[in-house]
């Protein structure tokens, strides 16, 4: 997993000279745009506040944990990250440095890369990747092969064409595109609250569906400074690969897809 150097820089320009739009009170609550639809589904007072985890490996130089997610069928869910920071790659780094922000968003087939962290702390940066699917790569093979993830027992709603399409007509507690936003912001909110993380400046990237999210994670939570999409973007039902499979459901859904 590489990002190439024209996203990097841009990312480096964005946040060097936007506005600290990312500046919030004390309590670091998430300001709603006022902007934003009625429709808007998600609790962004709830998903403004650090979730439950626990490290699963806390002494790798790339650490991986487990936080808690939103309710999926009526049960918690449980999503797989892996953190790491200029001070997790280097135990002589000072333990007093704070370091921007970056939630790194997958794209569609995708899962949490550890090399993805990796690369963001080699430049400087606290980043965790995270898997918005409900699974986690095993250690030490291939996490591009989705055969080499496990399903977490308690892990939310997969990535396939039916949680991302079809669960548009069920609760939205069954649908992909409702669970893959909060979950990324709840990771944003989970490094925030990590002393070695620079709160005023933190950003999120994405690639592909990873860039869509990106672009719906930005409008939600005003505490990023810079958000970058790489060849994301919205208005799926025009002229997009995906423009059949929202048209062909029934109006109705089609149309709640989109407002989504």
């Amino acid at each position: 997993m590489q990002l190439s150097h024209p996203y990097f820089f841009l990312l480096l320009l964005l946040m060097s000279v936007l506005p600290a739009t990312g500046l919030m009170a004390a309590e670091d609550v998430i300001q709603p745009d006022p902007r934003l639809p009625e429709t808007t589904p998600w609790d962004l007072k709830a998903l403004s506040k650090a979730p439950e985890f626990e490290w699963l490996d806390e002494n790798s130089p790339v650490k991986s944990l487990i936080y808690q997610g939103l309710e999926y069928r009526g049960k918690p869910t449980k999503v797989f990250a892996y953190y790491a920071s200029p001070a997790t790659l280097n135990p002589e780094a000072p333990r007093d440095k704070k370091y921007p922000g970056i939630v790194l968003i997958h794209g569609g087939g995708g899962t949490a890369f550890r090399e993805w962290a990796e690369l963001w702390a080699q430049k400087g940066y606290a980043a965790i990747s995270m898997d918005l699917a409900g699974s986690q790569p095993v250690d030490g093979k291939n996490p591009h092969d989705r055969k080499f993830r496990n399903r977490l027992e308690a892990g939310g709603p997969d990535q396939s064409h039916k949680e991302k399409f079809e669960a548009v007509k069920d609760d939205q507690s069954e649908h992909w595109c409702y669970h893959a936003p909060a979950n990324a912001i709840l990771a944003h909110s989970l490094i925030r609250s990590f002393p070695e993380v620079d709160k005023d400046h933190t950003a999120v990237t994405g690639i592909s569906w990873g860039g869509y999210l990106t672009c719906i994670v930005a409008g939600l939570d005003n505490r990023f400074d810079a958000a970058v999409p790489v060849y994301g973007c919205g208005f799926l039902n025009a002229h997009s690969v995906f423009e059949s499979s929202i048209n062909q459901l029934p109006p109705e859904d089609s149309q709640r897809w989109m407002q989504l």
